[in-house]
């Protein structure tokens, strides 16, 4: 009789322990998973430029990690905007807060911003003008314009290729235009890839609050990790 009770124990002892087993890894996948969507949606998040209006520094289909954390935006920039198409009310904003969390951000049905990846070359209180294609700002409290690639901290390049003979200057974006001064918290951005890109030059300056992210570096193509932040 005895035996036959050990060996009943033993069972209830095991199922506990596969019970036990199962919960912790449950909650173990559950809570890596959280904190892995926390990280990616607050702190760095992984994003594919699927254009060409950053080349040649950002080519189509680069991935590069960018972070919505900290300091003022600096000249030079590589910048993640919002365009908000509409107003979301509190229902549809808390529907996109839970769809993101589940799907680390990839699903969000009520969202109707379309983000943009573009370099923040114009600073509030900045004068500024452009002039085939490069840009001369005169900053806040400056008495003298300088070249876009005077002011920034870290070099860039941009595609300015002679448009093709006999090319109507009024299509597409502008190549030159006359001076305008950004207000409080107001940015101007451009494409790297200043002939074929909608920018400020399109849809005018950009308030900071639009501002999403900053990007920090590309990791893929991994021949061509690099890091796009500024020195501080």
């Amino acid at each position: 009789m005895s035996k036959s009770t050990n060996i009943y124990e033993i069972s209830f002892s095991l199922k506990q322990e596969r019970r036990r087993f199962i919960q912790n890894a449950v909650f173990f996948v559950v809570a890596f998973f959280l904190v892995m969507n926390a990280i990616l949606s607050f702190v760095i998040c992984p994003i594919q430029q699927k254009s060409a209006s950053m080349e040649p520094n950002v080519p189509s289909g680069t991935c590069v990690f960018a972070t919505p954390l900290g300091r003022k935006i600096k000249r030079g920039e590589i910048i993640i905007i919002a365009q908000n198409e509409k107003k979301l009310t509190f229902r549809q904003k808390l529907g996109d807060l839970l769809a993101g969390a589940f799907t680390f951000q990839k699903v969000r049905p009520w969202t109707s911003e379309k983000s943009l990846m573009r370099r923040a070359v114009g600073l509030p209180g900045d004068t500024l003008y452009m002039k085939d294609y490069i840009l001369y700002v005169q900053p806040k409290d400056q008495k003298h314009f300088f070249t876009e690639f005077e002011l920034n901290q870290v070099p860039y390049s941009v595609d300015i290729s002679v448009p093709p003979a006999g090319w109507n200057p009024q299509i597409g974006v502008r190549g030159s235009f006359d001076k305008i001064t950004l207000g409080e918290n107001e940015y101007y951005v451009l494409g790297d890839n200043r002939l074929s890109c909608a920018d400020s030059r399109l849809f005018g300056k950009v308030n900071g609050a639009n501002i999403q992210k900053r990007v920090l570096f590309s990791y893929y193509p991994f021949n061509q990790i690099k890091f796009l932040k500024f020195k501080k």
